[in-house]
């Protein structure tokens, strides 16, 4: 390929995004960023990552402001909406700068309106049935269907709040991506195959 071809996804908790994210990351050829943001930004920053992960994508909070006097010593007078949204731009500052460099796919935190201005960008959302989503909370975090439900519930209002408070577009609505997909319709693997075909398709490659 001549050019770098980016591909971020937009996820429901539990629905699968991580493990489709990687695969069709592995298909393809491309550098797979989710939480490893959080490890670059921090490095950015001089923070240690689980300082910012308090922030991954969840709306602004009292800990992020917290976070910021503390390691500059109070020196810096922000309140907890300027540090978040500091934060944020150095998340930012990342994925534009790794999408310059190489070929990725970008799971979530606002990846698709980061990069809204790079024409070689394909946005997809993920999302699958409720019982398929609770299997797979119960079985990764070994919890209860009652708290797989609660998790999910939780889970997606904080993305759908931490998105569209700092993009133009609303989280989860068929307008934001260029393509949806249900999972549970063909499974993760042919699910794959299906995006991996719609990517080459849609760039010529």
């Amino acid at each position: 390929m001549n050019k770098n071809i980016i591909v971020t996804i937009g996820r429901q908790f539990g629905s699968g995004g991580h493990e489709t994210g990687k695969k069709l990351a592995d298909l393809l050829g491309f550098e797979y960023y989710d939480s490893k943001l959080i490890t670059l930004a921090a490095r950015e920053i001089g923070f240690a990552p689980e300082n910012l992960e308090t922030f991954d994508e969840k709306p602004k909070s009292n800990s992020a402001f917290r976070i910021v006097e503390g390691v500059f010593g109070g020196n810096y007078q922000y309140d907890n909406y300027f540090s978040n949204d500091m934060i944020f731009k150095i998340q930012s500052d990342v994925i534009l700068k790794l999408a310059e460099e190489k070929s990725c796919v970008f799971i979530g935190r606002c990846s698709d309106y980061i990069l809204r201005n790079n024409p070689n960008v394909i946005n997809i959302f993920i999302h699958s049935s409720i019982a398929d989503r609770v299997r797979r909370i119960c079985k990764r975090m070994n919890v209860t269907e009652q708290k797989a439900l609660e998790l999910v519930k939780q889970f997606d209002r904080r993305r759908a709040s931490f998105y569209n408070y700092y993009s133009s577009k609303r989280w989860g609505h068929c307008d934001t991506y260029d393509i949806s997909i249900n999972l549970s319709v063909l499974g993760e693997d042919q699910s794959v195959d299906f995006l991996s075909a719609f990517i080459h398709k849609r760039f010529k490659v």
